[in-house]
């Protein structure tokens, strides 16, 4: 017995030691969110809201500290919301693996449809740092665009 004794302290350490690992990957993953946000997302989603404003759409967009940032897209001429992308680190997430989250609406009364799927699978989480803010522009386009052609009935 006094040589299993050994094993399970050692092995409380490990666990110990696991967890502090893990914590310590938690933090870093949201610092890397935030970097991310500061860095590459804040200022697409400026740029998007500014271009959308010249074609008379209103758009915002605002961050949830730690947990997501959002863009939204009204209806023109109105303040009924018509187009959510929102990007979230799911919570306790220890790598920088984000989801997104669609919302929209077809009509100003119309229920909000929701969608969330994995953020830009192709990319690995170590790499989504280094997205380029023109890149993460161009897929809000297509989604809003595709979402319009939807809407439309059209095909593209």
């Amino acid at each position: 017995m006094t040589k299993d004794t050994g094993d399970w302290r050692s092995d409380l350490t490990t666990c110990f030691e696991d967890l502090k690992v893990v914590e310590r990957c938690r933090e870093e993953a949201l610092e890397h969110f935030s970097q991310f946000c500061e860095f590459v997302v804040e200022p697409a989603f400026k740029a998007l809201a500014e271009e959308f404003n010249r074609y008379k759409v209103k758009a915002r967009f605002w961050q949830v500290k730690g947990r997501s940032i959002h863009f939204e897209v009204r209806f023109p001429r109105s303040q009924t919301d018509q187009f959510h992308y929102v990007l979230w680190m799911p919570k306790n997430s220890i790598e920088l693996k984000l989801k997104l989250t669609t919302k929209s609406r077809k009509t100003p009364l119309g229920e909000l449809e929701e969608r969330t799927v994995p953020f830009i699978e192709k990319v690995p989480p170590r790499e989504i740092l280094g997205l380029d803010k023109e890149a993460l522009a161009q897929d809000v386009i297509a989604r809003y665009k595709k979402f319009l052609y939807e809407s439309a009935g059209a095909t593209e």
